[in-house]
């Protein structure tokens, strides 16, 4: 009977963490440093190694880095069932070290200003109509467009392609090409996996975050399989990464030197990087 009800508490504790909404935050600067959130701090790896805070108390689940190595996150929170209020507020570390509010605090969430930019610095947001959802974007002069006449079911996360300057976008389990002249073209929705990672991860949580390489090969962690998987140029599709048991990855990048990093969360709300050399060798920074 004991041995039952432990396990029925493994069991909702699991389930919920697999419900959790992890972070995919994770960028490289210019110089080699690579940034990411743990949604409690913003952590950053130098080229030496040398694994520190850079910015203390958070809770952001994206990053971007302009082409100046100015890092951007979000800092949201809950003020408790009294109120039933979130607040919210966008932040930037210069890269000469100056922390500071870009966005001061709002209530509820940001929908214009996300952190989802392209090389123009105009950003992406997804707005809902009806049972379906638009896509919109702001330019740095404020002019609001519609990116795409097209409807999306449910867009979890986007990311911008500095190779090929088209928008990938999680559409519940399709990952979507969009490119600038609004066309779209469906280039992966076989993902979901027969491995479960997570105990009762659910479709809309199932993909994470997106990346792509100089190779204009796509990537996106399957956090509901323990995978990354490729989409190549082709639409070959392969996984080329698995995580560990209690593991699973939420995001990445692939540097300019050929090294891959993995962004993983675990069972027990711990993160952790992934960093793979050229000759494969692995090394773990955790938080």
């Amino acid at each position: 009977m004991f041995k039952l009800i432990g396990f029925l508490f493994v069991l909702v504790i699991c389930s919920a963490v697999a419900e959790a909404h992890p972070g995919i935050g994770i960028v490289q600067d210019s110089k080699g440093n690579v940034f990411y959130t743990d949604l409690n701090h913003v952590w950053k790896i130098s080229t030496d190694g040398e694994h520190s805070i850079a910015v203390k108390d958070v809770h952001t689940h994206e990053l971007y880095i302009d082409e100046e190595d100015n890092l951007y996150g979000e800092h949201e929170w809950y003020e408790g069932e009294v109120t039933d209020k979130w607040g919210n507020y966008v932040w930037c570390l210069s890269n000469d070290g100056v922390l500071e509010k870009t966005i001061p605090d709002v209530e509820g969430f940001l929908d214009n200003n996300t952190l989802v930019r392209d090389l123009e610095y105009s950003t992406y947001w997804v707005e809902k109509s009806g049972d379906h959802e638009i896509l919109k974007k702001q330019t740095l002069s404020g002019q609001v467009h519609f990116v795409t006449k097209q409807y999306f079911d449910d867009i979890r996360w986007m990311y911008f392609s500095m190779y090929d300057h088209n928008l990938y976008v999680v559409d519940l389990l399709k990952i979507k090409k969009v490119t600038p002249q609004g066309d779209i073209m469906v280039i992966a929705d076989n993902l979901k996996d027969s491995k479960i990672s997570l105990l009762n991860v659910a479709d809309r949580h199932y993909l994470s975050g997106i990346w792509s390489d100089e190779k204009r090969n796509i990537y996106v962690a399957v956090y509901g399989a323990g995978k990354v998987k490729k989409i190549s140029s082709t639409g070959k599709i392969t996984t080329v990464f698995e995580s560990k048991t209690f593991w699973s990855p939420t995001g990445g990048l692939n540097a300019p030197d050929g090294t891959q990093w993995i962004l993983e969360f675990s069972k027990r709300n711990k993160t952790r990087v992934r960093k793979i050399g050229v000759d494969g060798k692995h090394t773990l920074f955790t938080s």
